[in-house]
């Protein structure tokens, strides 16, 4: 057959990336590849919550008509306000003791405690 009249089921087959006797869905969901969907799901999940606070809870982005009409719109809405403010993810998690074996964390303000001079033991 001529490439004129080939279509695509015809130039699909023996395509060299799909085994034949297997389809994509039996490529991609392979057992071994779970930990990539599994942390694509969590990266997915991360932005798109950060973007979702970022654009409802930024005081510069107003999707209200009476907020954008204002000139300074910064502060009219609290609720806005102390989400701009709060911080997504764990970040205060650094400010306290983690242990998950095998892995110890210590804040940088125990480590500064401990090491004070002028501090009686």
């Amino acid at each position: 057959q001529n490439s004129r009249n080939m279509g695509w089921e015809d130039a699909a087959k023996g395509f060299p990336e799909i085994p034949k006797g297997q389809s994509a869905i039996k490529i991609w969901s392979n057992p071994a590849v779970y930990p990539l969907w599994a942390t694509i799901g969590l990266a997915s999940v991360v932005c798109g919550g950060f973007m979702t606070k970022y654009f409802l809870g930024h005081t510069d982005i107003a999707f209200s008509k009476t907020i954008r009409g204002t000139h300074d719109s910064s502060g009219l809405s609290e609720g806005r306000v102390a989400s701009h403010n709060s911080h997504f993810g764990f970040r205060m998690l650094n400010k306290c003791n983690l242990n998950i074996f095998p892995f110890k964390f210590t804040p940088m303000a125990d480590i500064i405690d401990k090491h004070r001079c002028d501090k009686e033991a």
